[in-house]
């Protein structure tokens, strides 16, 4: 199986401000010739780079990976990436699960470090190795607690990251794009 690459344009009402893009967080990051990139988890279980570019009336997103050009891989990640750019001056997660992760941590003032620790939960993207996607409900609850714990720095957070795992996986049990 070879590495491919499909491309769509989502026409967007308002343009990506540059500052969404210079400011980004984990796990978007800044990429070539201005460019945003993420990695994200497909129906298939398979990981691709998506990639995020503006373009004169909305943003051209590239999936780069094993079946990335088919419909049914490019469609539903286009579609995560249109919700995360839907709050305008700041980017947001592609799930709901990864919106509440961020609201944690940012309610518990986690450092830098930290963030980097929950992403380090997620598998790594086989396009760009420097990726990773954003660990679902059940690769957090899978974690141990005294794992989480040493990697979050924080038996508390650990504790709350935890329980928000636990609440999501049981009101909507994990989809197969997992992301």
């Amino acid at each position: 199986m070879h590495r491919e690459t499909g491309t769509i344009f989502l026409p967007m009402r308002r343009r990506l401000p540059a500052a969404a893009i210079r400011d980004c967080a984990p796990p978007w990051r800044p990429w070539t010739r201005g460019a945003i990139a993420r990695a994200e988890r497909t129906a298939d279980g398979r990981v691709h780079l998506a990639v995020v570019r503006r373009r004169p009336g909305g943003i051209l997103v590239s999936l780069t990976g094993v079946g990335a050009a088919q419909a049914e891989n490019l469609a539903p990640v286009a579609a995560r990436i249109r919700r995360a750019l839907a709050a305008g001056e700041r980017l947001r997660g592609t799930s709901a699960f990864e919106d509440a992760v961020a609201s944690l941590l940012d309610d518990a003032r986690a450092p830098a470090r930290t963030r980097s620790a929950v992403l380090r939960l997620g598998g790594r993207c086989p396009a760009a190795p420097g990726l990773r996607i954003m660990p679902d409900p059940t690769c957090v609850l899978r974690t141990p607690r005294a794992a989480l714990d040493r990697a979050l720095g924080s038996r508390a957070l650990a504790q709350r990251l935890q329980a928000l795992a636990r609440a999501f996986a049981a009101i909507a049990p994990c989809s197969p794009s997992r992301s």
